[in-house]
């Protein structure tokens, strides 16, 4: 149970990165993250968390996957 969670848990991060990185190489609005301070209207938020939502997707598959190969052999 253990090493399916740690396979989610690095699926997520690595799939989370790389659309991250995929975003600011090629300067890709839709999977980059940015956060923005001002201090005269408060503070605004900006970026899109598509890249998260991708990896949380992908990192269930993945999961769902290593968990049937464990139960297969």
């Amino acid at each position: 149970m253990i090493k399916i969670v740690f396979v989610g848990l690095i699926s997520f991060i690595s799939v989370s990165s790389l659309l991250l990185l995929i975003g600011y190489l090629f300067n890709f609005k839709l999977f980059m993250y940015s956060f923005y301070k001002e201090t005269s209207t408060g503070f605004e938020a900006g970026g899109s968390v598509i890249t998260f939502i991708i990896g949380i997707i992908c990192s269930y598959f993945i999961g769902n996957y290593y968990q049937k190969r464990q139960h297969s052999c």
